[in-house]
C-alpha cells in the first residue's frame, strides 16, 4: 500500500472499518482453504483488524499478522489481547520482519490489490515460505479492471507471475462469499531438494 494510503487509515477510519468488518465471509473463506492446524505458522498479509489470524490461532497455528496501517495494527492487537499464538506487526509485504523458510501457510485477503510491488511481495513472500508452503491469494472477482479485487485476466495473471518466480501448483479457485464471487489464487514453494 502507498504511503498515502496508509495515512488515510487514521484511527477513527480504521474503527469505522472495524466495525464494519468484524469477521468478514472472505475470512473465513480464505483461513477454511488454508485450513492450518496445530503447530504450523501463518503469516496473514494486510491483516486489517486481525480476524483471519484469530481463526487461524483458534485452530492451533501460531499466527502473525502485517499490516501497513498503525492504526490497523493497534486495533488487531487490542481485539486479540490475551489470545495465545497471535502477533500482530506494522510492515509491509515487500519487506517481512520473519526468518527465511519460517512460515508454513502464507494468505492476503481482499488486500493484494494495495500492494505498490505485487512481484517484489511476491518474492518476499516465497523467502519467508518453508519449502512446501502455501500462499493463498484471495480477492473479489471484478468485471473490470481498478477497483478492490481481481478481474478474472488478472487472476490469470498472477498464476503467471506465481509461475515465473518459482511457485508450483499455481491455480484459482473461484467461490461464493456472500453476495460476491472470490478469486482464491494458491500456490506453494517447491520442497527442499
Amino acid at each position: 500500500m502507498a504511503a498515502d494510503d496508509v495515512e488515510r487509515w487514521s484511527t477513527w477510519l480504521a474503527t469505522l472499518y472495524a466495525l464494519c468488518s468484524r469477521d468478514p465471509r472472505s475470512n473465513r473463506l480464505v483461513v477454511g482453504d488454508a485450513a492450518p492446524t496445530r503447530g504450523e505458522v501463518v503469516l496473514d498479509i494486510g491483516c486489517g483488524v486481525g480476524a483471519a489470524v484469530r481463526r487461524a490461532a483458534a485452530a492451533g497455528a501460531d499466527a502473525t499478522g502485517v499490516d501497513p496501517s498503525p492504526a490497523m495494527v493497534d486495533i488487531a492487537r487490542r481485539r486479540s489481547r490475551g489470545r495465545a499464538g497471535v502477533r500482530f506487526v506494522v510492515g509491509d509485504a515487500a519487506d517481512l520482519s520473519l526468518s527465511d523458510d519460517s512460515v508454513s501457510i502464507a494468505w492476503t485477503i481482499a488486500s493484494f490489490h494495495h500492494w505498490p510491488d505485487r512481484r517484489a511481495g511476491l518474492v518476499e513472500v516465497g523467502r519467508v515460505l518453508r519449502p512446501g508452503g502455501r500462499l493463498l491469494v484471495g480477492e473479489r472477482r471484478r468485471r473490470r479492471a481498478g477497483g478492490h479485487g481481481l478481474t478474472p485476466a488478472d487472476a490469470d495473471g498472477l498464476v503467471d507471475l506465481l509461475r515465473s518466480l518459482g511457485y508450483e501448483d499455481a491455480s484459482i479457485a473461484s467461490h461464493r462469499a456472500g453476495l460476491s464471487t472470490m478469486h482464491v489464487v494458491s500456490a506453494r514453494v517447491p520442497e527442499a531438494v
